[in-house]
C-alpha cells in the first residue's frame, strides 16, 4: 500500500459525481459498488475483515458535546482491563478525539501487506482514527459527506484488526451519512446511546432511537453522561444540571438506562484517560462495561 493519505483516483472521480447531485457513497458511480453496480464491493471485504471480530458495538449520540468519545474510550479501557481484546474505530471524521483520550496523540497509521495497521494504546487497545492520517491534530478534514463515508468504510474494510473480542465504533453525532453507513454496512451487536440531561440532548436522542429501530439495530441502552458531581467530602451526588430526565426518556421508549457517569474534577485539563484506578470517570464506567459485555455475550 503506497500511502493511506491518498484516496484512489477512481474514488475521487466518483465522489465528484456524488457532489453534483448524489447524496450517498452507495450511488451507482461509486467504486464501492461491485461490477454492474448491483452489490457494494465493501460488503465482501468488510465481512472478511470482521470475521475474527466477535462483537461489534457502536456508541452514538444525538448531538455533539455530550461526551460520546469519552464514554467510548472509557468502555474500551474497562473492557480491556476485564481481559478482552479490544479495538476502537474512531468514525467521527470531523472530531476525531479517540487518539487523545487513549494516549495516542501524534501517532500515524502505517501500511503493511496485510492492510492498514492500527495503532496500539498502552493498555493494548487497537485504534484507528482519521486524525492518524492528518499532518497535525488541528488540521481540519474538509471533505464532503460521500468522501467521509468512503474513508470510514475503508477503515473497516482495509484495517488489519486481527482477532478481537470487541470492536467499539465511535460514531459522529446525529443521523447523517457516517452513522447511517456504519449501521448499514457493519453487522452490529448493538448501539449504546449517550446523552446528558438537557432537553435538547434528549430530543436528539429520540431521533437516534428511532433511527436504530428503523435500521433494525439493537439498542443496548442509554448512558447519562455528566449526570452528577460527587462531593469529595461527604460523597453526596450533586446534580449540577437538575434532576435527571433521561430515565423518563428511557421508560418512554422502552430502552434500558444502563448507567450514569459523573463529572470528575480530577480529569480537568487532561486529555488522556487515566488507568490507575483513581479516576471516578473510569471506575464509574466499569459496571456499564460489565453489563454490556454480559448482554452481548448472552445474545451471541
Amino acid at each position: 500500500m503506497s500511502s493511506i493519505n491518498e484516496m484512489d483516483s477512481q474514488t475521487s472521480e466518483a465522489c465528484k459525481s456524488c457532489n453534483e447531485g448524489k447524496s450517498s457513497s452507495r450511488c451507482d458511480t461509486c467504486p464501492s459498488r461491485g461490477k454492474g453496480g448491483d452489490k457494494p464491493a465493501w460488503d465482501e471485504r468488510i465481512v472478511k475483515r470482521l470475521s475474527d471480530v466477535k462483537h461489534r458495538i457502536a456508541v452514538v449520540s444525538g448531538k455533539g458535546g455530550v461526551g460520546k468519545s469519552t464514554i467510548t474510550a472509557g468502555l474500551a479501557l474497562n473492557i480491556s482491563m476485564m481481559g478482552y481484546r479490544v479495538g476502537v474505530l474512531d468514525a467521527d471524521v470531523s472530531g476525531p478525539n479517540i487518539p487523545h483520550l487513549l494516549g495516542l496523540e501524534g501517532r500515524r497509521l502505517m501500511g503493511s501487506e496485510l492492510g492498514i495497521e492500527p495503532a496500539m494504546s498502552r493498555n493494548g487497545v487497537k485504534v484507528v482514527s482519521s486524525e492518524m492520517v492528518l499532518t497535525s491534530s488541528d488540521t481540519p478534514m474538509i471533505w464532503r459527506g460521500p468522501m467521509r463515508t468512503t474513508l470510514v468504510n475503508q477503515f473497516v474494510a482495509d484495517v488489519n484488526w486481527g482477532v478481537l473480542d470487541f470492536l467499539l465504533v465511535d460514531l459522529p453525532p446525529g443521523t447523517g451519512d457516517e452513522p447511517l453507513s456504519v449501521m448499514q454496512m457493519i453487522p452490529l451487536d448493538g448501539v449504546i446511546i449517550v446523552s446528558t440531561s438537557s432537553s435538547l440532548s434528549m430530543l436528539d436522542v429520540s431521533k437516534i432511537i428511532n433511527m436504530a429501530r428503523d435500521l433494525k439495530v439493537p439498542i443496548l441502552g442509554l448512558v447519562e453522561n455528566m449526570s452528577y458531581m460527587q462531593c469529595p467530602d461527604c460523597g453526596k451526588k450533586i446534580r449540577l444540571f437538575g434532576e435527571s430526565k433521561v430515565e423518563a426518556l428511557a421508560m418512554k421508549y422502552g430502552v434500558p438506562l444502563i448507567g450514569e457517569v459523573p463529572l470528575d474534577p480530577s480529569n480537568a485539563g487532561v486529555d488522556e484517560m487515566p488507568v490507575d484506578g483513581k479516576s471516578l470517570l473510569v471506575s464509574s464506567l466499569r459496571p456499564i462495561a460489565e453489563r454490556v459485555v454480559f448482554e452481548v455475550n448472552h445474545r451471541a
